[in-house]
């Protein structure tokens, strides 16, 4: 009993008797330090918004993936016909088709190509398992990268799984079916998932025709329908629609509806066990697993919310600009995986811009903002890319895409919006070097055929590397710098 009362003395010493021991001040404020620090209400503004911050970092991925998804199911307008280049089903459970390559014209997505036009099909897991059939592509070029809203990445291909692919089951973490024999199996850990098919336009202008004929080949086939009527999957009816983001008559403002988009998001994602501690913390301010209930905060805990949504775009946006490590020896970002991160900040940025990324196994995209002195792109100036005899971009396939500062494609006179060798006849030198020309005119000549068409403004550059060389993962080739001519 002795011991044990020196124990219990020892440990009621308060944190300010244990530091004045110390030389050392105290990291510690005092009582009267703290109270003066801020008031009351100050300190359930900076409660709100600093877990307000963390979690946008940590569900913007979430919600972003979940809007997506949601938007690529709408269905058109009726007074709207569906365009050759949209790629959206407009529904739940079908495959949609672009049958032309995206111009200027559309907006859907930030950063597209147009050498691979695009087919997507959204798919409703909650009843039960769905297989996806891929046609035989005949050694084209394709990959169907397969997405969900929990922000994975997974991909069919002709790299990994050849030319026809086996069928492969989705379902939803927690299937405990069998798997038929022959079938691949890829879980989810959210309800909705999402294909994309990319098949490649392999020359200018007339080989569309054998791309469609290869998107009119993937099939959709409910599991239980697997083996017996073989069936295509249909959309579901208007009543059987997954519910909205945001709830009719919400009360939500604007300002803070990222909360209610991302509580709404959240029922439909099974969360790793290590981010449940911190999804538990959320409803402090207002998210639960009912949704967000904005009318149960106190003005101070929506303002720090406020603050919070703002500046944590802020915060993405930087770290975007700075997402990828500048290539040792060169000027181009080139990035790795950007797929489910537990770093939250560098998983939301990705999220911020482009929603998915693809696998570093499949395809490498190095970006490029500035010229080879650093100075950031105009198109008052002329610049050129010069790949050495021997040292052209290190892949399959490449292409070069011009954008704007916003990541969409730039008008130009000849709907010229990449350029690279799967799609384009470069004009190659003498010394069979290439050089591509990037300005706002014409170079005129036979140059023209090597220009990539630059806006008045500021712009970016995005190379896509389509079944990369091992120099590529070695860091052995370096992607040449952009010269201001």
């Amino acid at each position: 009993m002795k011991y044990l009362l020196i124990a219990l003395s020892v440990a009621t010493l308060s944190t300010s008797a244990v530091f004045a021991q110390e030389e050392k001040a105290s990291p510690f404020l005092t009582a009267d330090e703290a109270t003066a620090n801020m008031t009351e209400e100050d300190a359930r503004e900076a409660a709100a918004y600093s877990l307000g911050i963390q979690t946008v970092l940590w569900g913007n991925q979430y919600l972003k993936a979940s809007a997506a998804l949601r938007s690529m199911a709408a269905p058109l307008p009726e007074d709207k016909t569906k365009s050759p280049v949209d790629p959206y089903p407009h529904a739940y459970n079908v495959f949609g088709h672009a049958r032309a390559t995206l111009t200027h014209e559309i907006r859907l997505i930030e950063q597209p190509n147009t050498e691979t036009p695009y087919s997507a099909a959204v798919i409703d897991l909650d009843n039960g398992p769905v297989v996806a059939v891929h046609p035989d592509m005949g050694g084209r070029y394709f990959r169907t990268t397969v997405w969900d809203a929990f922000g994975e990445t997974r991909t069919i291909s002709q790299k990994s799984d050849g030319d026809q692919p086996k069928p492969y089951l989705l379902a939803r973490v927690g299937w405990k079916g069998k798997v038929p024999n022959g079938m691949g199996l890829i879980k989810f850990r959210s309800r909705l998932a999402l294909l994309v098919p990319h098949i490649a336009l392999t020359t200018a202008g007339n080989d569309m025709d054998k791309v469609k004929a290869l998107q009119n080949q993937y099939k959709l086939i409910a599991l239980i329908d697997w083996g017996k009527s073989n069936k295509a999957l249909s959309a579901p009816s208007k009543e059987n629609q997954i519910r909205p983001l945001v709830s009719p008559g919400t009360k939500t403002p604007m300002a803070l509806m990222f909360f209610e988009m991302l509580g709404e998001a959240l029922k439909d994602l099974d969360l790793y066990e290590d981010e449940k501690g911190f999804y538990r913390q959320l409803n402090r301010i207002g998210l639960t697993d009912d949704g967000f209930d904005y009318e149960s905060l106190d003005d101070a805990s929506i303002s720090g919310l406020k603050r919070a949504v703002a500046d944590a775009h802020s915060i993405m946006e930087y770290k975007m600009r700075s997402i990828s490590q500048v290539q040792e020896g060169g000027t181009w970002m080139v990035g790795t995986d950007i797929t489910s991160l537990d770093d939250w900040l560098f998983r939301a940025s990705a999220g911020y811009k482009w929603v998915w990324g693809d696998l570093y196994s499949e395809i490498i995209y190095p970006m490029v903002w500035t010229d080879a002195k650093g100075k950031e792109f105009s198109g008052k100036n002329k610049y050129t890319i010069h790949f050495e005899k021997g040292n052209h971009p290190d892949a399959r396939y490449w292409q070069i895409t011009m954008y704007d500062l916003d990541g969409f494609l730039v008008a130009n006179p000849i709907k010229r919006y990449g350029i690279g060798n799967m799609n384009t006849d470069l004009d190659v030198n003498q010394d069979g070097s290439i050089t591509i020309f990037v300005q706002q005119k014409s170079p005129g000549g036979k140059q023209a055929n090597n220009w990539l068409p630059a806006p008045e403004g500021g712009f970016l550059l995005m190379m896509r590397m389509y079944q990369p060389g091992e120099k590529m993962y070695q860091g052995k080739y370096i992607v040449p710098p952009v010269e201001k001519q």
